[in-house]
């Protein structure tokens, strides 16, 4: 199902999950629940649903996809990508942002920040909690930069 926006939409939270389905990165925004007592356990739940959602459309549609795009229910809409080298993104927001926006966007953040301030740090080993503030704050910026965040 196709959801147009009309008017503002929220961005909700951003995850990076390593290879192995660890979660290396998490940031949120307008979230208006309190934080969970144990945010791996969040974490890995989230991974195992994209876990789920993958096996799902690899075995229910008829012609090749390598992976879905987003999953909508009523409450937000979570926007997937994952990159060749099996680093996945997740940006969840409310049910009205746009699929192919949120898309590039995922993208923008995999080539734009990720490799330039993540991978080319010769300091970060891979599958490392990220923890380099050049990449949080530049996140953070483009984020609040999106027709699709609101406070």
């Amino acid at each position: 199902r196709q959801t147009q926006s009309t008017g503002s939409s929220m961005i909700y939270n951003f995850y990076i999950f390593g290879k192995n389905g660890k979660c290396i990165y998490y940031q949120e925004w307008n979230v208006q629940r309190p934080r969970p007592d144990n945010p791996a356990e969040e974490q890995a739940l989230m991974f195992g649903l994209l876990k789920a959602l993958t096996s799902f459309v690899g075995k229910a549609t008829t012609t090749f996809c390598d992976s879905f795009q987003s999953f909508e229910t009523s409450t937000y809409k979570l926007h997937f990508f994952e990159a060749g080298t099996g680093i996945k993104f997740v940006i969840n927001t409310d049910p009205k942002a746009q699929a192919a926006l949120m898309q590039g966007t995922l993208k923008k953040i995999y080539s734009d920040f990720f490799v330039d301030y993540v991978i080319k740090n010769p300091l970060y080993n891979l599958g490392d909690p990220i923890k380099c503030s050049l990449f949080e704050y530049s996140l953070d910026k483009y984020i609040k930069t999106l027709p699709n965040f609101s406070q």
